[in-house]
């Protein structure tokens, strides 16, 4: 598990603060490489922001959250393709929240589900039954693509973190005080 990934969340959708997501089975960061794409290779080596991610809190849909994923590289958003929503994800421009009946305004919208092993599946608005996964549902970097989820291996495949940008100061303790592990007495 990758240290305070609600926090870092959090932080992304109340302060704007960039974040990369890691799937929790290859380890690997979702990246704007002409698709969405699962890559592995060492973060210093990226110099265009296509691995930092900006979170937006769109609104509610019956009682759940919706969220949009900014790319840093262009500023676009990540976007399933509304006509197949199986297709390669896409970065399209950020769209009028008040403009009616717009699908490519939804294409943009996703939940943000916690999952029962640890780590958060990112679900379509448009597709509920899909979550992002590498595509072939096979364990390995390529394509990240909206897939159907059954449970188990499945659904460990959809698992996401947020972790923190590399460059992004450490956070401050707002009690100054180093906090004591359960049961040390101190």
């Amino acid at each position: 598990m990758y240290p305070n990934t609600l926090d870092t969340f959090v932080a992304s959708v109340k302060h704007q603060r960039e974040l990369m997501i890691i799937h929790r089975v290859t380890g690997g960061y979702l990246t704007h490489n002409g698709d969405l794409q699962i890559e592995t290779d060492p973060v210093e080596n990226i110099d265009n922001k296509r691995h930092l991610w900006v979170v937006h809190l769109v609104g509610y849909y019956k009682n759940n959250t919706i969220y949009s994923f900014e790319n840093k590289r262009e500023g676009k958003r990540l976007a399933v393709n509304p006509g197949n929503l199986r297709d390669g994800m896409r970065f399209t421009d950020p769209q009028d929240p008040k403009a009616p009946n717009n699908k490519e305004l939804e294409a943009q919208r996703f939940y943000v589900l916690p999952m029962c092993n640890g780590g958060y599946s990112i679900v379509p608005f448009l597709g509920s039954d899909l979550a992002l996964m590498p595509m072939g549902n096979r364990p390995g970097p390529g394509c990240d693509r909206p897939l159907p989820h059954w449970g188990g291996q499945s659904s460990d495949n959809g698992g996401h973190d947020f972790v923190r940008a590399p460059d992004q100061p450490e956070r401050e303790d707002p009690t100054e005080q180093e906090l004591q592990p359960p049961g040390s007495g101190k």
